[in-house]
């Protein structure tokens, strides 16, 4: 007959002690686990990526404004101790990949494509920048006055000037097109010269190189400061509503602590005053919080072609 076993204390205090070892054993492997994984986080590092994808200004030759916008977004980073990396895209699937593998901490590009990346970017990280005081810009088309252009057909088969890549720009001037009925862009002028800057298409323009320019109301209102004879040769045929011409968004999984630091540098910026002039190189002044419904009137042209 099998009588039940019985447990003394000195097996009891065995088993404790035993159960207390183990529990400690697999506490020791979690807090390793956890060691390792912060050493390894992908923001537990000195450099910070920053995207640009296409051109964003065109205030000036290419080169000068791609020199200006690094030099500038490289000392706004170290003013927040990082180091800064600049990284170019040409689509937003290439900016999303980064970003989800937290390779891409921040992008700077024009709000069209913004809008495809925008579930990517906290919604409390949101820039732009002003130029002079104004945060949004309005596109002008401008033609000749020798022309005496009272239609829009009556361009067809002219001669215009833009900056390649200005791609809000392009999205306006098909729109007013279509909406008279006419052939988008590429096919409805004779020549498109692309590749200058704003205020070079202005100059053309005023020296009958081409007919028609498109051009912001920045740019023109400078260009007439510059040369008051501007318009004398050149007017102001259509404009688009006021639109914010670039954004800047910071990733939605980067850590609290970055983002409070590129906050409270922008809220104080007048305390950087290196970063101010070197935003002022491609006349920009101020970086400025944005939200989304400051974009809504570029989502709604983006519906309309």
């Amino acid at each position: 007959m099998n009588h039940p076993t019985t447990v003394n204390s000195s097996d009891r205090l065995c088993i404790l002690c035993i159960s207390i070892a183990v529990l400690a054993f697999f506490l020791q492997i979690q807090t390793a686990l956890a060691e390792q994984y912060d050493s390894n986080s992908p923001y537990q590092r000195d450099t910070a990526y920053v995207g640009i994808m296409s051109r964003l200004l065109f205030s000036a030759h290419r080169t000068d404004t791609s020199i200006a916008t690094e030099m500038a977004f490289l000392d706004f980073m170290d003013n927040i101790g990082k180091k800064g990396e600049f990284k170019n895209y040409s689509s937003s699937e290439h900016v999303l990949h980064d970003m989800k593998n937290h390779r891409l901490d921040a992008v700077l590009t024009n709000p069209l494509d913004y809008i495809d990346l925008e579930y990517q970017i906290n919604p409390t990280q949101q820039y732009s920048l002003t130029f002079g005081d104004q945060l949004e810009q309005q596109i002008h088309l401008l033609v000749r006055k020798n022309l005496k252009i009272k239609q829009l057909n009556q361009l067809a088969n002219k001669r215009l000037a833009f900056p390649a890549g200005n791609q809000l720009g392009k999205l306006y001037l098909d729109l007013i097109l279509l909406r008279n009925n006419l052939a988008p862009s590429e096919d409805f002028f004779s020549e498109v010269q692309s590749g200058q800057d704003l205020n070079t298409a202005i100059i053309n323009l005023f020296f009958k190189k081409v007919d028609a320019a498109l051009v912001t109301d920045v740019s023109y209102n400078l260009a007439i400061e510059l040369n008051p004879q501007l318009p004398q040769e050149i007017e102001i045929f259509s404009s688009s509503s006021p639109m914010i011409p670039l954004v800047i968004g910071i990733n939605r999984s980067v850590p609290s602590e970055f983002i409070q630091k590129v906050g409270q540098m922008v809220d104080n910026l007048d305390n950087y005053p290196r970063t101010l002039h070197l935003l002022s190189l491609f006349k920009a002044n101020r970086i400025v919080r944005i939200n989304r419904q400051q974009l809504e009137p570029i989502k709604a042209l983006k519906g309309r072609v």
